[in-house]
């Protein structure tokens, strides 16, 4: 494989550009744009982003296409972020190392900021110069909502909520995170795919394999660091999970199995893509990435 981490660098500085590119400038009108840029331009892995790029190495895509993917991705991933740090839901004073958005701009600005990111990417998915077929660009917008509504990381969030100060099963919990992280992570790999003229149904299935056992990867991973990172590295509050008593895998398997159901998900997600030959290098990078992250 080419050196995995000078790709991923190179494609990091790309996504920061193309959402520099496409976020609106600040004003003297009101907070609301500045908090939308402070959210994005915050730093971050763009995990979900890379997988696009990722895709782009096994089918052709449009840059274009891609570049609005990406967007759409960030933008919609930040405003869960905005939504998800509020007082009303996990109620968390920082975020990738920053003050969290409503504690920077305040509560009514933080929800508005979210509310316009949500509004950003679907602009970015129905731009009239996007180069998709409009039967494609339909079932790509219809895949993104799923990813974020009562099929995704909506009906997720409410699981978490339901859940908490309870004790629920392997499988709920599977579940639970399958919509609230894996949601969003399936729909980063499948739309790419969509975008492309050249994928097929047998493509379809590996990258969406890979695709789920990746966001149980990066959930399993995200409780194992609340437990163990401390706070300069997470760029957030560590331990929050297990003060409020949240439904985690740490919480239901202790850490030692969770690092080996982690493991499994690993093996999982290689050999989903392996009929895929050299081209999937990079998925499998990002796999490792995933797997070996230390915030």
């Amino acid at each position: 494989m080419n050196n995995f981490h000078e790709w991923l660098s190179k494609k990091q500085t790309l996504i920061e550009s193309m959402l520099e590119k496409n976020l609106p400038e600040s004003n003297h009108e009101s907070d609301l744009n500045e908090a939308i840029r402070y959210s994005i331009l915050n730093g971050g892995k763009r995990i979900r982003s890379t997988l696009v790029f990722a895709i782009a190495e096994i089918v052709e895509v449009d840059p274009i296409a891609i570049e609005k993917i990406v967007c759409a991705i960030e933008f919609l991933h930040a405003y869960s972020l905005v939504h998800d740090d509020m007082p009303c839901m996990d109620n968390d004073d920082l975020r990738r190392g920053k003050l969290s958005c409503h504690k920077k701009f305040g509560e009514s600005t933080a929800l508005l900021a979210g509310d316009a990111l949500q509004s950003l990417a679907f602009s970015c998915l129905s731009c009239p110069s996007l180069p998709i077929k409009a039967e494609k660009r339909l079932e790509i917008i219809h895949i993104f909502s799923n990813a974020i509504g009562l099929k995704g990381m909506a009906k997720g969030q409410a699981l978490d909520i339901k859940n908490t100060n309870k004790k629920i099963t392997l499988n709920e919990l599977k579940t639970m995170h399958q919509y609230k992280t894996g949601a969003l992570i399936n729909a980063s790999c499948l739309m790419p795919l969509l975008a492309s003229e050249n994928n097929d149904t047998n493509m379809l299935n590996c990258i969406d394999a890979y695709s789920k056992s990746i966001g149980l990867i990066f959930q399993i991973k995200n409780d194992i660091l609340d437990k163990e990172a401390n706070k300069d590295l997470l760029g957030k509050t560590p331990g929050k999970d297990e003060k409020d008593n949240k439904s985690t895998f740490v919480s239901l398997l202790g850490i030692d199995e969770s690092k080996k159901l982690a493991a499994n998900y690993y093996e999982n997600a290689l050999a989903s893509i392996q009929p895929l030959g050299g081209k999937a290098d990079y998925l499998a990078g990002i796999a490792e990435f995933v797997m070996t992250r230390s915030y």
